[in-house]
């Protein structure tokens, strides 16, 4: 049990970095299509930093599930999945984790914190100096909630 609930923390870590990222993405695609043609280098550089995001959330997740069909045999399982399939392992047996879980569980942590790295960087770094261009231009900043 007491693994359970250090897994529901580690699913609960890995929806905020989705739900983070995704917040950035979205106010990224919308100030590309609102900056237009008269502001090349705010489009170029919104585009840039989106691709990082995405790259970071495909870390996390699969967004290339449709529901349908044989997804799950097409597209490889992300962090997220792999969890999940872990907690539901651990949740259907009657014994105490078996050691291959325990080491299993430390891997998938040890992914999550390099991503949280990862996100970080990304927010103090790269989202910083965009939105220290946007502010020389005038324009309100992308916001990310960080937790």
């Amino acid at each position: 049990m007491e693994m359970l609930l250090d897994i529901r923390q580690n699913v609960e870590a890995v929806a905020d970095m989705i739900n983070t990222i995704e917040l950035v993405r979205k106010q990224l695609a919308d100030l590309s299509t609102l900056a237009g043609p008269d502001e090349p280098q705010i489009r170029s550089a919104a585009d840039d930093l989106e691709k990082k995001f995405a790259e970071a959330e495909d870390s996390l997740i699969q967004r290339r599930l449709t529901g349908t069909g044989q997804d799950t045999t097409r597209w490889p399982a992300k962090l997220i999945a792999k969890i999940n399939y872990l907690a539901n392992g651990l949740a259907s047996g009657d014994f105490a984790p078996t050691m291959q879980q325990k080491e299993v569980h430390a891997s998938l942590k040890a992914q999550i914190a390099a991503t949280r790295r990862q996100l970080d960087e990304l927010i103090g770094k790269d989202l910083a100096s965009f939105n220290a261009m946007l502010r020389e231009r005038n324009l309100a900043g992308i916001i990310a909630r960080v937790r």
